[in-house]
């Protein structure tokens, strides 16, 4: 199994704040940038954003995604990077799991087929309603007193839970098949 890591718009958290870090099982993390993704390498934070969102940058980086991933593979995506792994979800792309932190845009996105998880901070005023986060994702997390960047800070009560709730999400799956007795 491959841990596939879509940072946000800026291209963080960084390695070392990313939840991927101490999961259990050690699985191949591949960390790869929106911008690489949609072949827009010189495009970064609100000019990056723009292009994702309003000029269709958004498709490419799906394209992009559906020939990488495959279906023993995870998702975890950060942001913006979140709501592209949701999109490749939808449009068939065959995945594992997916694990979104703070992607507000998935408040315009419908149901998939793959296990998911979404996190997002009561703070982050960009955050799907109520209703969505209750009948759209298989499961969600929200964050008392938490702001959209809360994945930037990984030693936060809120990063330590949800990196452990992803690590415990993705065991099962890497875990070795058991011998019957």
């Amino acid at each position: 199994m491959k841990l596939y890591v879509i940072t946000d718009i800026h291209n963080k958290p960084s390695q070392e704040q990313c939840f991927s870090t101490g999961i259990a099982g050690s699985p191949r993390v591949i960390r790869l940038a929106l911008n690489d993704l949609c072949a827009r390498t010189e495009l970064t934070g609100e000019t990056l954003h723009q292009h994702l969102f309003r000029h269709g940058g958004m498709d490419d980086v799906v394209s992009s995604l559906k020939q990488t991933l495959s279906g023993d593979d995870v998702g975890l995506g950060y942001s913006a990077g979140g709501t592209a792994l949701w999109r490749a979800a939808a449009a068939g792309c065959s995945i594992n799991a997916l694990f979104c932190v703070s992607s507000t845009r998935l408040r315009d996105e419908v149901a998939i087929a793959t296990p998911n998880h979404v996190f997002f901070g009561s703070q982050d005023q960009g955050r799907p309603s109520s209703q969505w986060l209750t009948t759209i994702p298989d499961q969600f997390t929200v964050f008392d007193e938490v702001g959209h960047t809360y994945y930037l800070h990984p030693s936060s009560h809120a990063a330590r839970k949800t990196r452990t709730q992803i690590s415990e999400d993705i065991k099962p799956s890497t875990a070795a098949p058991r011998s019957a007795d």
